[in-house]
């Protein structure tokens, strides 16, 4: 019996052995169909399948690289490997492997790449690759104690198709418990996920990665369990994993977090508002890259959104209504104290993001309208309007519609050349908010969320004229209040108060004037700051954050120049026209024009 026995195992090994090709040295290739398994039989050995070839096996490990050194193994576009069981690509105990995919290595069973105790390996699959199994699809397992250091990038996809009979585990990439510095690259384009409706154990998460020392996923571009978000689409276990969520790319399914000493970073730019869903009882450290507020409790952000603005906004509006009064008391109407006057403005203003200090890429168009009534030789009730359109970075828009009415005392004497004007008004901002955070609940891995809320100002200004050269001096003080309000079913605001004060000069030059034509300079130079801390309270999914402005935002120097020209056609018709100008410290640009055609009947 035990002759029979021996004479089995070898027939067996014989079998093996057979259909097979054993290649060494550089500059192999297979350009046409090929059905015998390549066997890497030396160090330092290159495979390329090109010319659209197909190389496949009926059984497992088409490619064997054991034991064997700085292998390459290349797969051009249009060219692939398959195997109808399992280990398309097969890599065991070796060190130095570079496997670059641009066509397809697929399995019918499982691993379509299986590398076990590789070390110092390298799998790249570029945009328009593919790799493919039922199970498992890339595999790194550890059994001898040394280190993998095996880098994966993908810039394709990768996926799991379907959960063998009997297989409880169904991850598109799969790195056991052993395994040592290991590093995940999914690119932008690249797509990682399981095509399975029904992977939808804690084991069956599309990436699974447990390390003994350190182990880093990087993700720019999609991770997705197709069985729904409700299930796993990222699993960390063992110790020392980094895990970093970046740029627009998407997770579409649980993250689940196992023993400890893992970290967890956002890097989705300024201003981005995201919500991961994150469960398990492992232990990790939550960091924003970019410096937006994050809580833990999952991982969330606000991305703070328009409330980053407010101050700046508060102290545009009271400029805009320094600038009108200016125009209305060059007017005749003004001069006459006989009628009303007003205007209608249209405005542009863009600024520039800052990185460093999260200031926000922000453009905003409105059209508004100023109208001032007097009362009396020295009061003048007036009314401003505005509807407008903001565009702030991550894809955040807010419709406005604003107004403030007050009244303005001027002509108050304070010496022979010296006098001083007072305004004092008072609004509220209506602002419907639409945008779109990054979450990994939804199917799409992107939520859409608005909101209505009012915002409340307050204007007062004190303007001393001298009669002189000498320009004209301002104090001036904006308060805006914010009631709490919930965005979403993740976010909800704490009520905001700003306060802001300045300080101006300003004059205006008259050019030219005549029976017919009036022409005339004005400008206004303003220091602004925020008079509080501007704190904003909120909360993400019911865990409590808090955002206070970089310091470099909190204060404003600012320019705006305005020309005006008017002309008589008649002593009953007067056309007229301005532009307004105005640039900040805070890279702030902006200009605001408005025609008039005006006949008395």
């Amino acid at each position: 019996m035990r002759v029979l026995r021996f004479v089995i195992i070898i027939y067996l090994m014989s079998l093996s052995q057979v259909n097979a090709v054993n290649i060494t040295g550089d500059d192999n290739e297979i350009n046409s169909d090929e059905t015998a398994q390549q066997v890497y039989n030396a160090d330092d050995t290159s495979l390329t399948i090109t010319n659209s070839a197909t190389l496949s096996r009926s059984g497992q490990a088409p490619v064997n690289i054991n034991e064997k050194g700085n292998a390459t193994l290349t797969i051009n576009a249009g060219s692939s490997i398959t195997a109808t069981s399992h280990n398309t690509v097969q890599g065991k105990d070796q060190t130095g492997l570079t496997v670059t995919n641009s066509g397809t290595i697929s399995s019918g069973g499982s691993k379509a790449i299986n590398l076990l105790n590789a070390q110092n390996s390298t799998v790249t699959n570029n945009a328009g690759g593919i790799i493919k199994s039922n199970t498992n699809t890339i595999t790194l397992t550890e059994v001898s104690g040394t280190g993998n250091n095996v880098t994966i990038t993908n810039s394709g996809q990768i996926f799991a198709e379907a959960v063998s009979s009997g297989e409880t585990n169904n991850n598109a990439i799969k790195s056991e418990d052993d395994t040592n510095n290991m590093t995940l690259i999914n690119n932008i384009g690249g797509h990682i996920y399981n095509n399975n409706s029904s992977a939808t154990a804690l084991q069956q998460a599309t990436v699974f990665i447990a390390a003994e020392d350190t182990a880093t996923l990087t993700n720019s571009g999609t991770i997705e369990n197709k069985a729904g978000p409700e299930n796993y689409a990222i699993r960390i276990a063992g110790s020392g994993v980094t895990v970093t969520l970046k740029d627009s790319g998407k997770v579409i399914g649980k993250i689940n977090v196992a023993d400890s000493g893992h970290t967890i970073k956002l890097q989705h730019g300024a201003g981005q508002g995201y919500y991961y869903d994150i469960d398990g009882n492992g232990t990790y450290t939550l960091q924003d890259l970019d410096g937006n507020p994050v809580v833990k409790g999952s991982a969330g952000s606000v991305g703070q959104g328009g409330n980053e603005m407010i101050d700046e906004e508060l102290g545009y509006k009271s400029l805009g209504v320094r600038s009108s009064l200016v125009r209305y008391k060059k007017s005749d109407e003004y001069s006459q104290r006989e009628k009303g006057w007003g205007e209608i403005t249209t405005s542009f203003l863009k600024r520039d993001g800052d990185k460093s200090t999260l200031a926000l890429d922000n453009k905003k168009i409105g059209i508004g309208a100023n109208i001032f009534e007097p009362i009396s030789d020295n009061k003048t009730l007036i009314f401003s309007f505005e509807t407008s359109l903001q565009n702030i970075s991550k894809n955040h828009d807010i419709d406005k519609f604003s107004f403030l009415t007050g009244v303005n005392f001027d002509k108050i004497k304070i010496s022979d050349e010296i006098y001083s004007d007072i305004y004092f008004l008072g609004g509220a901002s209506f602002n419907k908010s639409d945008r779109n955070i990054l979450t990994n609940t939804t199917s799409s891995g992107l939520l859409d969320i608005s909101d209505e809320y009012m915002s409340y100002e307050v204007l007062f200004g004190n303007k001393v004229i001298f009669n002189n050269l000498l320009p004209d001096l301002s104090f001036n003080f904006g308060y805006s209040h914010t009631p709490s309000h919930e965005e979403s079913k993740y976010y909800r605001w704490e009520e905001k108060d700003v306060y802001n004060g300045s300080i101006a000069l300003s004059n205006e030059h008259q050019i030219l004037k005549d029976n017919k034509k009036k022409l005339y300079l004005s400008w206004i130079a303003d220091a602004r700051t925020i008079l509080n801390d501007n704190l904003q309270v909120f909360y993400v999914n019911g865990t409590k954050g808090t955002y206070t402005q970089n310091n470099d935002l909190k204060t404003e120097f600012s320019l705006s120049a305005g020309i005006n020209y008017d002309y008589k056609f008649s002593q009953n018709s007067k056309f007229s026209v301005s532009l307004d100008g105005l640039h900040t410290t805070q890279d702030t640009n902006s200009v605001k024009a408005n025609l008039k055609y005006s006949h008395k009947f």
